[in-house]
């Protein structure tokens, strides 16, 4: 990577140095390459006990994705690529408050260890001057015993310049190195990304969270904003006039009447 930023690898031992939480990152794993962290993280919630809290971090993504199939690009050592793996009980797991207390929490850790200070976009990717920083992943798998296994992913394109992004994205991407005027550390980005995930579990278990709902307004950029939102094959148009903490996000339809949007469900065109 060139910039004002250097290369270093990640280590484990580096995100679990003064880490300070309780449940996430009780075991972090890094590793050199791995299809999905997603997938690994999945894959060890199934075969055996005590993986909750474990977190899977990969210099490099053979096979990432983000919502909707879609595919995440990060040159080795660029990125930030990390799954969070949590056991939840299947009954109180509610996926829209999950991808909404993780945006706040990846975007809050971003503006504390970093001058970058992002938006959130709807549903849940972070963006800095209309480009593309963080995405996010939620996953889950059922387990016995009424559990479910849910993979919290994070991307975050951190050391990238302009030309590591292939050309169609170059002017719908960015990265904390792009973005920033201090050199910029992946592992402290990283660890307080895992403290707010800490802090923002019980934002997401708690039911209906106004105050999860207020720091998503916030931090938003799209309160006011038109958008185009798909949602099971059907196309809506329409102005953003607020989010709430169960239903989603409120729409002023350009047709007349407003509308909930559950975040779990909708894509943005």
């Amino acid at each position: 990577m060139t910039g004002g930023s250097s290369l270093h690898l990640l280590r484990a031992e580096d995100f679990t140095r003064e880490l300070g939480t309780r449940r996430v990152g009780r075991q972090v794993i890094v590793l050199e390459e791995i299809d999905s962290t997603n997938s690994h993280a999945l894959n060890l919630a199934a075969g055996a006990d005590g993986a909750d809290g474990t977190v899977v971090i990969a210099e490099h993504q053979s096979a990432g994705r983000g919502r909707l199939g879609r595919r995440w690009v990060s040159p080795r050592g660029a990125g930030l690529n990390m799954t969070a793996l949590f056991v939840e009980p299947r009954a109180a797991f509610a996926h829209g408050r999950w991808m909404m207390a993780t945006a706040v929490a990846a975007l809050e850790a971003i503006a504390e260890s970093t001058d970058v200070e992002p938006v959130i976009r709807w549903p849940n990717d972070l963006y800095v001057r209309g480009r593309k920083l963080c995405g996010i992943l939620i996953e889950t798998r059922a387990l016995g015993g009424e559990r479910l296994a849910v993979a919290v992913g994070i991307g975050v394109n951190c050391l990238q310049q302009v030309g590591h992004f292939p050309p169609e994205l170059r002017e719908r991407a960015t990265s904390l190195e792009i973005e920033s005027r201090q050199p910029i550390e992946r592992t402290a980005v990283g660890r307080q990304i895992l403290r707010k995930l800490g802090e923002m579990a019980g934002s997401a278990r708690a039911g209906c969270d106004e105050a999860l709902a207020a720091r998503w307004r916030e931090h938003s950029g799209d309160i006011g904003a038109r958008v185009t939102l798909e949602e099971q094959g059907a196309v809506f148009t329409g102005r953003i006039l607020d989010v709430h903490p169960c239903e989603g996000l409120l729409l002023q339809l350009d047709t007349g009447g407003r509308r909930h949007f559950d975040p779990a469900t909708t894509a943005r065109q």
